[in-house]
């Protein structure tokens, strides 16, 4: 499976809440008519956050005290590898009926015939997770729903500019290969059939996005990391009254990235540290928190 090609099938603001649902570690439900289609496509949403550990249930751990332990290092180590769990069609119910929270869970479902069947189970899954994102993958149906969230209130900001610099960086190194071979071309005679299987790049289009992806994906974690880094050291100074906020000018020039909005950034860290340092961040107005302060100017 094409995970990109599928991707075409939604529209950008679709996309975008994919991703940003992996990032924020929303559970991810992927229903389908065919299991084989539904767990290629988790294997790939699982693989575009390559900065995390995937582990597969019923392959890597089988109950609640092995999955613990799976992740016990999350809590003490800031730089262990964090997970995301996958859940294949054939022991999703199982993992269900186990786990009360799925967070950062990546789960395929055979859709039930029944509509009822399926507002039944739509019903037990919302108990698991506050938001969950439905990923409706059929034959001739593909559809998402972000369920328990306002999609007003998400700001898409650099999930949407990542894929835009996907389409443009893919389209501007197609558009040189394809200068470099005609001007090989032009100057010979050549059948064309043969030209036009030499100016074919569509195998490789697709592995241009992946790796433009990556990169662009890699970029906002290491940017988020040298934030968290930062972060976690003026949090330090609070904790001993040396009372410390940063602007967010301040903040995004230190870590050497501003593609995303600094609440994006915090939003993250949240979610993948579990450490919420919005308080730090300096909205412009100088507050005063005591005799000891320490001013940090965006």
């Amino acid at each position: 499976m094409n995970f990109f090609k599928i991707l075409d099938k939604f529209k950008r603001h679709y996309i975008s809440l994919i991703l940003y649902c992996l990032l924020d570690r929303i559970p991810i439900i992927v229903m389908g008519d065919d299991s084989e289609k539904v767990n290629s496509f988790l294997i790939e949403l699982s693989e575009l956050i390559h900065f995390r550990r995937d582990y597969v249930f019923y392959t890597d751990f089988i109950s609640l005290e092995e999955y613990e332990d799976l992740i016990s290092n999350e809590n003490i180590d800031y730089n262990y590898q964090r997970a995301h769990i996958r859940c294949p069609c054939d022991v999703a119910i199982k993992a269900l009926n186990i786990f009360k929270n799925v967070d950062s869970w990546l789960i395929g479902i055979v859709s039930p015939r029944k509509k009822e069947d399926l507002v039944k189970l739509k019903d037990f899954i919302s108990k698991k997770a506050r938001i969950i994102l439905y990923i409706s993958l059929f034959s001739n149906k593909f559809s998402i729903d972000l369920e328990q969230m306002n999609l007003k209130s998400v700001d898409l900001t650099l999930e949407e500019n990542i894929f835009k610099k996907i389409s443009q960086d893919t389209e501007k190194s197609i558009i040189k290969m394809k200068r470099v071979l005609n001007d090989k071309i032009t100057s010979n005679q050549l059948d064309r059939d043969l030209v036009k299987t030499l100016l074919d790049f569509e195998v490789e289009k697709s592995e241009l996005k992946k790796n433009i992806f990556k990169r662009e994906i890699q970029n906002f974690y290491s940017g988020s990391k040298r934030a968290f880094f930062i972060l976690s050291r003026l949090n330090l100074l609070n904790n001993i009254e040396i009372y410390t906020k940063i602007g967010s000018k301040t903040l995004l020039e230190t870590i050497d990235y501003e593609e995303a909005p600094i609440e994006r950034i915090v939003s993250f860290i949240r979610k993948e540290w579990g450490e919420d340092f919005s308080d730090l961040i300096e909205d412009g107005k100088k507050s005063f928190m005591g005799d000891k302060i320490v001013s940090l100017w965006g």
